[in-house]
């Protein structure tokens, strides 16, 4: 049996403080580019909580990204989406497509199959510095107490109620950046009060150990027994509930429930 070389402690002391000094350079850079609210936020209607699971690589800054805002005209955009890849330049596809979303908001529409295509346009014209992205854009209009949607080759949001959750009905859409002329359809769901949303990327329910039916099983089996309960749950106490994420991946997860007036103050 031989020894190791000599000097090799040292070495391998070196390469860990090298990671551990490239994993908090990659957590700060992906909490400047994607800052992730600490309590859930309400927002023309509804509660919205959000959770970030990073990748467990300690030098893997992930694509995964979220956005949701009160729109202009008083309706709530929720977007979750996913670029291809890890490092930086999925980092800054990232960063250029949560932007571009949150212009289009202001200046041209917040109709999500336009805001797609918009995007579409945006990644294309990065040309190859961009990454493709898969997305999902909702609108939920208070009033109508609607939630229209659309989605790029992206995981249907799943819809609790009473005990039950389902994959909603996916409109045809194609991924982000490579279609030069997309069609992306829409959808349009009613809320009723105690209903919850989850938004997810694929980190959540896909693992190489397991097809994507067995990854969103638990998932599915945590929603029903929350929401079959009928009460306020915290958000924060649902995203704690769900089955832990693929640590090869990142995953980003929204969740998302109607304020009623039994809704407490924190979550």
């Amino acid at each position: 049996m031989s020894l190791p070389p000599p000097g090799w402690h040292d070495r391998l002391a070196q390469v860990e403080s090298q990671l551990a000094a490239e994993h908090r350079l990659a957590a700060g850079l992906q909490h400047i580019l994607l800052p992730i609210p600490a309590t859930p936020v309400d927002l023309g209607g509804l509660r919205v909580a959000v959770r970030y699971l990073p990748a467990e690589r300690a030098n893997r800054v992930g694509g995964d990204w979220f956005h949701a805002t009160e729109a202009p005209d008083g309706s709530v955009v929720l977007a979750v989406g996913d670029v291809a890849g890890h490092g930086l330049c999925a980092a800054a596809t990232m960063a250029q497509v949560r932007h571009a979303l949150a212009t289009l908001l202001i200046t041209t529409t917040t109709a999500p199959a336009e805001l797609l295509t918009h995007l579409n346009h945006v990644l294309l014209a990065a040309g190859a510095d961009a990454r493709t992205v898969t997305a999902v854009v909702a609108r939920y209009d208070a009033a109508a107490g609607t939630l229209t949607w659309a989605q790029a080759g992206h995981p249907a949001p799943l819809h609790a109620r009473d005990g039950r959750t389902v994959e909603l009905d996916r409109p045809a859409g194609p991924l982000l950046g490579v279609v030069r002329d997309p069609r992306y359809g829409t959808a349009v769901t009613a809320l009723d009060a105690h209903d919850l949303l989850v938004f997810y990327t694929d980190g959540l329910v896909e693992h190489r150990r397991h097809s994507l039916a067995e990854g969103l099983a638990p998932v599915i089996g945590t929603l029903n027994r929350i929401s079959a309960a009928r009460g306020p749950a915290p958000l924060d106490d649902l995203l704690a509930q769900l089955p832990p994420a693929n640590p090869e991946d990142d995953t980003c997860i929204l969740a998302v429930r109607l304020l009623t007036r039994e809704v407490t103050v924190d979550g």
